[in-house]
């Protein structure tokens, strides 16, 4: 029997710095000045737009929304970044796989996206390591997300198109 497990759910916002210039040190910058205020990070990415510049996207826990945009509006200039967008009311699903239908990782996130889709569930991030992983995605769809993933994972075969 595999054994599927949903560990967390977390009510997050999700920031993205837009165009951030791409030198060293420019994560650290916003990254430390959120720290300073006591803000943690539940996850982070960047996005390269090529040598130049990129974008920052990172999610906090919702009750830190405020202090987070507040901290990114006053170092916009410092890290170049042409705008800062929030997306409030998105959740974090963390899922401990310690055995699942996938082989791969890539079988793993392949699965879960192809069954989040079919029933219209609308993906914002995926990540996924050999025995976790992770989606964020509106927190209205969290517990049916949660419900899909985990027959998904545990039950799915995997059909690789001929």
């Amino acid at each position: 029997m595999n054994d599927i497990l949903l560990t967390r759910r977390r009510k997050v916002a999700r920031f993205t710095c837009h165009s951030t210039s791409q030198k060293p040190g420019v994560a650290g910058k916003l990254f430390s000045a959120l720290g300073a205020v006591n803000v943690s990070m539940i996850h982070f990415f960047n996005a390269d737009h090529g040598d130049d510049e990129g974008d920052i996207i990172f999610s906090v826990a919702e009750k830190d929304c405020e202090k987070a945009q507040e901290v990114a509006e006053r170092i916009r200039g410092e890290i170049r970044a042409e705008s800062v967008t929030v997306e409030r009311a998105l959740a974090i699903l963390s899922f401990d796989l310690e055995e699942t239908v996938c082989e791969t990782v890539l079988d793993t996130m392949s699965v879960a996206l192809r069954s989040l889709s079919s029933r219209k569930v609308d993906v914002k991030h995926i990540s996924a390591s050999r025995n976790r992983i992770f989606v964020v995605l509106p927190d209205r769809d969290a517990e049916l997300a949660a419900g899909i993933l985990t027959n998904a994972l545990k039950d799915d075969p995997i059909i690789h198109p001929v």
